[in-house]
């Protein structure tokens, strides 16, 4: 029953990214709310020592704005979050399936690894959208990050 409940859950999730995934840039744009919520704040001057590149892009105060900034971060954020939890259903699938749980956790991260490939390639094709290389190593780092957190979660409920 559980494992039934759990390939549920992992495909509804699964449908749920490629939905995200299926909107365009300005279906999902947060600048006019941040705009509204950030108003005056001083937060541009907080981060303004940051800079770095990401995907060939110079990602800063400077060069995008305080908006764009905050907003790069909660995408990045949105990455890490879907496929932490990804990860994490797929791990739970394959402890059912396979009963040694190192072999779960390579096919969990495999399957990750997989699917946010294949994300990537389905944004090429969206309006607005532009596969990464970047993103599916980051949304690689969730679903790890997902999987790592569930072995560790269930050793301890095992003492």
């Amino acid at each position: 029953m559980k494992r039934k409940l759990f390939i549920v859950f992992l495909a509804l999730w699964v449908l749920l990214i490629f939905f995200f995934s299926s909107q365009s840039y300005s279906e999902q744009n947060l600048t006019p709310y941040l705009t509204i919520l950030l108003g005056d704040s001083n937060l541009d001057k907080i981060f303004s020592s940051i800079q770095f590149t990401y995907a060939g892009r110079e990602i800063s105060v400077a060069n995008l704005g305080i908006v764009h900034f905050i907003e790069f971060f909660i995408r990045k954020a949105a990455h890490l979050f879907v496929f932490f939890v990804l990860g994490s259903l797929t791990w739970l699938v394959s402890t059912r399936i396979w009963k040694s749980k190192r072999i779960a956790a390579i096919v969990a991260a495999f399957f990750v690894f997989l699917y946010a490939c294949l994300d990537e390639i389905h944004q090429r094709y969206t309006n607005g959208r532009s596969p990464l290389v970047e993103d599916v190593l980051l949304d690689t780092c969730g679903g790890i990050l997902g999987i790592v957190t569930c072995i560790i979660i269930f050793r301890m409920k095992k003492k």
